[in-house]
């Protein structure tokens, strides 16, 4: 039996770091604006008729094997080795996997990995779990492996894809789709651009620092997690009125609150590939996921694109194509 899935990655447009447990509990909820992007997850499970177990991650030229998978946890492929386990195959597998986006982009392509091998382990194992579980799931075992408190944001683009305002409330997430035709689609994608800053970033270590300068009340944290949420909700209403220059001022707005919250957010390199960008005639830069370095997401009026595209890759990023996943997780099973 073979059976392979994909799924997308995302851009946060706005509300990051609201969707981390409990911090939105303290703000009476949270709500965080982000949209698929076709920088994809891919996943091959394939059935073996011996007692090993191999697990390959080709973008990163990773593999393991061995009879147990236990012993592969805290490995480099720690991640799905968890996932294997815990869906626990009747027999073992090859796993392959491969991310379309760089590593280190604050793309969540971790989070859509998982969604991605979550959702062809419940088909080979003919679970049929609801969305709602299997992301719950995903949360925890990405948890279990950094060992940091993470937000769940990141894992509905990769099941539903689109664009999505995701509502983090006392009673559960809620997820509300913001359906766009693709004219507006369109519309959108002509005025971002995607770049990675050429620096990875670990988003775990700043969500962090965030929470523990929220809780412990730490120069003006508290304020600006307030001002994000006020954000997203701005974010989300430009989006549904199709506002797209509100969107831009929106964008800009969440980055200045987002760099203030803790040390490390941004850097002098990131400042200069945003100063490029601004000064060849962008709107607003800002940083994806919870910053740090990734990539970056730019608003530019269409016709000044090329001109803040070419200023972006003169200042050392490199372009990445930004198009919004019209799909979220696909899973089809192949015969031997």
């Amino acid at each position: 039996m073979v059976v392979r899935a994909d799924a997308p990655s995302r851009v946060d447009l706005a509300g990051g770091t609201l969707d981390i447990w409990p911090l939105y509990l303290f703000e009476d909820g949270g709500i965080t604006v982000n949209c698929a992007v076709e920088l994809r997850s891919w996943v091959t499970i394939e059935t073996r008729d011996d007692n090993l177990f191999r697990i390959r991650a080709d973008d990163i030229d990773e593999e393991q094997i061995g009879t147990d998978l236990d012993s592969m946890l805290d490995g480099p492929l720690d991640l799905p080795a968890r996932v294997v386990r815990h869906y626990a195959p009747s027999c073992p597998v090859n796993v392959t996997t491969r991310n379309d986006a760089p590593k280190g982009s604050g793309l969540g392509a971790s989070s859509s990995l998982l969604i991605t091998l979550s959702g062809a382990l419940c088909t080979m194992t003919s679970r049929q779990l609801e969305p709602q579980r299997i992301i719950d799931t995903a949360a925890n075992l990405e948890a279990q492996c950094i060992k940091i408190p993470t937000g769940k944001q990141d894992y509905y683009p990769a099941m539903y894809g689109g664009i999505n305002a995701i509502w983090f409330e006392v009673d559960g997430d809620r997820v509300e789709h913001l359906d766009m035709t693709e004219e507006d689609l369109r519309e959108l994608e002509s005025r971002l651009i995607l770049s990675f800053t050429g620096i990875s970033h670990f988003s775990g270590a700043s969500n962090w620092a965030m929470m523990k300068n929220y809780i412990d009340r730490i120069g003006v944290t508290v304020e600006n997690i307030s001002a994000i949420k006020k954000t997203s909700l701005e974010m989300r209403d430009a989006l549904v009125a199709r506002k797209w220059d509100s969107v831009a001022e929106i964008l800009a707005e969440e980055w200045e609150n987002r760099r203030r919250l803790a040390d490390g957010v941004s850097t002098p390199n990131i400042e200069r590939i945003m100063s490029a960008a601004l000064d060849a005639g962008a709107l607003a830069n800002k940083l994806c996921g919870a910053g740090g370095g990734g990539c970056m997401i730019t608003y530019a009026p269409p016709k000044s694109r090329r001109d803040v595209e070419q200023a972006i890759e003169q200042a050392g990023a490199t372009l990445l194509q930004f198009r919004v996943a019209r799909k979220g997780l696909t899973v089809h099973t192949e015969s031997d």
